[in-house]
């Protein structure tokens, strides 16, 4: 029984009964001091956030953004221990929907469900990315396509708390026949995509002015299921206002060339990831080197 569940655990207990103002300053203090002591990762987010502010690593702005965004990290860490304690019409209704182009975020679900062959919901490891499952499982049969932990009774508490709020779980070992499935029952699977790869193993996109390679699986699976595709975040705003913002669904077309059709629907989506973190910066918790490191200005 490893430290990390009995942690997990007891974390999950002690913020049900903690006041949100403590349990902020008590996530910012373990982000902040995670920030300092891992050198390692220190490094790579610097790199990452030189990209996205277009400056060198030792430029002050990047040292803060860096500095922040891992701070924030920590604020999410602590509201996910409270998570299971939180009613999911609560969350919902602690969030102002700022989504562009439409009049709520529910307009673009109702898009996306006409194209009749499921949704694919895509979000990324930005503000808090279980505030958008929860509440996007109050509207649609939902599931979401997770790592599990080695340790089962950690991955069994942490799922747990997703299950509550109405969110089906896809083991990642298993995720492109499941996740095809429940597509084709007219259902809406869930994933983070921002995940750099090599360029063997990706598809190449341009993010921030830069090549990068990620995973080609959710435009292949969109592809291939029919399935529309729907970004959408939610994030920390000004004074602990949650911010909530969904994009116009993309409905992938083939033209007979997979590859090109496959980078065509992954940039799209990357799209609206770059314009997400040119707004918000310090809500991006990329803690892996997501360029390839030719190139970066240090």
């Amino acid at each position: 029984m490893s430290a990390v569940y009995w942690f997990a655990r007891g974390g999950s207990n002690l913020a049900k009964w903690t006041p949100r103002p403590l349990r902020e300053r008590l996530g910012y203090a373990i982000g902040t001091s995670s920030y300092l002591a891992w050198r390692s990762k220190r490094q790579v987010t610097l790199l990452n956030m030189a990209q996205v502010a277009g400056k060198p690593v030792n430029d002050p702005r990047v040292q803060y953004l860096a500095y922040a965004s891992w701070r924030n990290y920590g604020r999410y860490a602590a509201d996910f221990m409270n998570f299971a304690n939180m009613a999911a019409e609560d969350i919902e209704s602690s969030v102002l929907d700022v989504t562009e182009g439409a009049s709520c975020w529910q307009t673009y679900l109702e898009q996306a469900k006409q194209a009749g062959r499921g949704i694919i919901f895509v979000s990324a490891h930005f503000g808090n990315w279980d505030m958008a499952g929860a509440i996007l499982a109050r509207y649609i049969t939902f599931s979401a396509i997770a790592e599990t932990f080695t340790d089962g009774r950690l991955n069994t508490l942490l799922q747990n708390q997703r299950k509550e709020k109405g969110i089906a779980i896809i083991p990642l070992e298993g995720s492109p026949a499941a996740s095809c499935e429940r597509c084709n029952k007219i259902q809406v699977v869930g994933l983070l995509v921002d995940r750099p790869v090599t360029q063997q193993q990706g598809t190449p996109i341009r993010f921030f002015g830069r090549t990068t390679y990620v995973p080609g699986g959710t435009a292949a699976l969109a592809l291939k299921s029919g399935a529309a595709i729907l970004p959408g975040y939610v994030w920390y705003g000004p004074r602990n206002q949650m911010l909530l913002r969904a994009f116009p669904p993309i409905f992938p077309q083939s033209s007979g060339d997979r590859d090109s059709d496959i980078a065509t629907v992954t940039q799209r989506i990357y799209d609206s990831l770059e314009e997400m973190v040119r707004a918000w910066p310090t809500q991006w918790y990329m803690f892996r080197q997501f360029w390839p490191t030719e190139g970066i200005d240090a």
